[in-house]
Parts: structure tokens; sequence; C-alpha cells
């Protein structure tokens, strides 16, 4: 029983690995048979040996298959004009979960685009022992035009970069991470309330501002840089009141901006969900952000209709408007926790059930016609 189990959990686990093409270049690897796919640790060996010298590139493309790298124009030339003549290279048929692997390997990452232009959405820095993983955002007419049109921004993007580097042309996993996977959203409306800017460097928007359910206002804002490598500049909003200023610090850490350190009237408060990439704002329709405990007592600052973003970014104009819309509504609903639920406890029944079929045996012993018939005698008490 126990060694069919282990089948069936096998059969399972080889389904939802992934396996796909990978086209490295920029450093030398070892080259495998065509025929035979690469494990996934085994790849991330090799990954780990690149990143003590090298900073790893991986351009995540959506469905790539072995089928696109033979892909034309209409001209009959191929799609890859550009990544013809890269060396060293080298092109695996077959990589069992590539991008897990870069990640399981990588202890410094960070996620960018490349938008529909062919350039960075934010700008990279080269730093060794670093993963960089970048998706691409544009939708052409056709795959062939798509292809063509990133093979053009890989072979530009390449050449921005100054230290040693080795890129990935891969495919984009199926399931991704969440933080570099959410949904566009629509803009917020920046009408009907107050926008505080700070030059290119920051600005933020709400319709109300509340402290334990009594409003606040805010008479200006100033911006601070910091020294401090980990914290980038401090904001402080000043109220009506001087002695009590709203103040906060953003943080800049692998392409997203963060909110820590928020204090009013001498309570801190928690921010660590406030955060999003450079190039999106952060929007909340009513955020309530609760102060650490002091005598069992806590107090609440609200902002309805909050949006904000610090792009990090010197080609953003002063007074920029605002990207598009990080929302803070999770997209992980109790609806869907109760589908996923109740999805899984069908999969345990039906694995369970698999397995009491696989143990069904024919009968070893049978009755014989010929022979005599068993007679059991009952007598009443």
């Amino acid at each position: 029983m126990l060694w069919k189990s282990l089948i069936a959990l096998c059969v399972i686990g080889a389904a939802l690995a992934e396996q796909t093409p990978v086209f490295l270049w920029g450093a030398n690897s070892v080259a495998k048979p065509s025929l035979k796919t690469v494990p996934q640790a085994e790849f991330a060996k090799q990954l780990a040996t690149l990143l003590e010298d090298h900073m790893v590139v991986a351009f995540e493309e959506n469905g790539l298959s072995n089928k696109d790298f033979l892909c034309s124009n209409s001209q009959s030339q191929s799609c890859y004009a550009q990544l013809q003549g890269v060396s060293p290279k080298t092109y695996y048929t077959s990589v069992e979960n590539p991008s897990e692997a870069l990640r399981s390997v990588a202890a410094k990452r960070e996620h960018n685009s490349i938008d529909a232009s062919g350039k960075l959405v934010t700008p990279a820095k080269c730093s060794v022992g670093t993963a960089l993983f970048v998706s691409f955002e544009d939708a052409a007419a056709s795959r062939e035009d798509s292809l063509e049109s990133h093979d053009a921004a890989i072979a530009a993007i390449s050449k921005q970069f100054e230290c040693k580097v080795a890129y990935l042309y891969l495919a984009a996993p199926s399931t991704a991470p969440v933080v570099q996977r959410r949904s566009r959203r629509s803009t917020a409306a920046t009408t009907g309330g107050i926008i505080w800017h700070a030059t290119n460097q920051f600005q933020i928007f709400y319709t109300a501002l509340l402290y334990n359910g009594n409003p606040v206002e805010v008479t200006g804002m100033q911006v601070t840089n910091s020294t401090t490598p980990a914290t980038k500049f401090s904001v402080a909003l000043t109220t009506s009141d001087p002695t009590k200023n709203i103040s906060f610090d953003v943080i800049y850490d692998g392409g997203y901006f963060s909110l820590s350190n928020l204090a009013y009237d001498g309570s801190n408060f928690r921010s660590s969900g406030v955060n999003a990439p450079t190039t999106f704002s952060y929007s909340c329709g009513n955020l309530t952000l609760d102060s650490t405990a002091v005598n069992n007592m806590y107090n609440t600052l609200s902002f309805k209709s909050l949006q904000l973003q610090a792009p990090f970014d010197g080609t953003y104009k002063d007074n920029f408007p605002f990207g598009d819309s990080w929302d803070c509504v999770g997209f992980v609903t109790p609806g869907i926790l109760m589908g996923l639920f109740v999805v899984a406890l069908l999969l345990v029944i039906m694995f369970v059930g698999v397995c009491w079929m696989m143990d069904i045996n024919t009968m070893d012993r049978f009755d014989d016609p010929k022979g005599k018939t068993i007679t059991i005698n009952a007598a009443a008490e």
C-alpha cells in the first residue's frame, strides 16, 4: 500500500513540474543532451556557481516553447536575430522549473518589467550576486511580432550592464509570486481631496484624515533625504498643531517602496502592509492603521481614498501623475479560500479512492463445485 501511494505522489509531482526551454548566454555553462531534462536541483547548483561572480538577469517569456525558437517573420528571417549573435551561449531544450531554481539560490532578488517601448520600467543597477527577473508588458498583434520586439529589447537592455552578467531567456512560470504578478487596476481619482507633492520624489493624496475618529488638518509636507542606507527619505506631514506632526520613512528595496516608522502624537503605527512597486501607486479606499498598545489602549489613524507613490526614478517630472493602482484589497477572499479547501478535500478523497482501487486483488481461493459442500449444523438452544 505504501509503495503505491509513493508512486501516485511521484506521478502528481511530475505532472506539476514544468519542463521548459532555457537559453543562457554571457557565461560559460555545461552543455546537456538534448533529449534529457535537466533536474531543478542540478540547474540550481549551476546557477549558484554563476551568482558567485555574476549578476543573473532572467527574461521571462509567457508561454515560451521550443517551437518559438524556430519562429520567422514575414521576411523569412529569424525572430531572434539579435540572440543568434551572442556568445558564449548554451541552449537547454528542457529544464525543470528554471525560474524556481534561480529563486532558490539567489539571496538577493529583484523584479522589473519591459514596457511597450522596449525599456525597463525601473532603471536597474549592476550588482554581482543579484538575480533580476524581467517580464514583458507589451501585447503585440502576433506571436512573431511579439518575439521579434522582445529580441530587440533584450539586446538593448543587455548593453546597459557593465559588470559580469549571465542572461537567461526562459518561460515565465504558470504560477508566479504574488508580489510580481498583481493585475494593474485603474488609477484612483485624485479629485475632491488633498494632494501633497515633493517634486518628483514623493506625492500623497487623500480625501480625509482621521485620528481616533477626529479630523486632522494637514498644512504642509516636508521631505528629508536620509543618510541611513535602508531608508531613502523621511516624510513629515505638518498639522495645524505644530507639536503633533505625522512622520514616516520611505524605504526602497528590490523595485518596491514601503512605509515604516509611522508616528503621530507619540504613538507608533503599524504600516508594514503599505508597499507597492515603484512604477505603481499604492491605493486604498479606507486605510486604518493601529498603534502599538499603551496601557491596553490603541489609537487609530485612518486615511480615506489614500493614494501615494515614490517612483525613485529621475525621469519622472514634478507633480507627476500617479501610476496604475496597487490596491490594498487582497486577491484571496474567504470565498476563494473555501473553494480551495473544497478542491483540496476532493483531491484527497480521489487520491485515497485511487489507492484503494489499486489495492483490489483477485481472490486466490474458490469453492470447488465438484467437491463436498460445506455443512453447518445449527441447533436451537
